[in-house]
């Protein structure tokens, strides 16, 4: 994680993370990593709705253009 990433950047990651620690220990589904695949997935669904927790999209260098 670098400290330019946005919060649903960092969400992704540990998503990842959980993803291919699930993998490797595929006994660890019973364990309550599966659920924190659904609360990552929930948070990252409520990050993209949020401007804030997303990285602000450059400025397009066509805008003054556009008019």
């Amino acid at each position: 994680m670098t400290p330019n990433s946005s919060v649903l950047e960092n969400l992704q990651v540990a998503y990842d993370l959980v993803v291919e620690s699930l993998r490797q220990a595929p006994q660890l589904y019973d364990c309550h990593l599966d659920q924190a695949l659904l609360v990552l997935i929930l948070a990252m669904k409520r990050a993209r709705r949020s401007p804030k927790l997303r990285r602000p999209h450059p400025p397009d260098p066509r805008e003054p253009f556009l008019f």
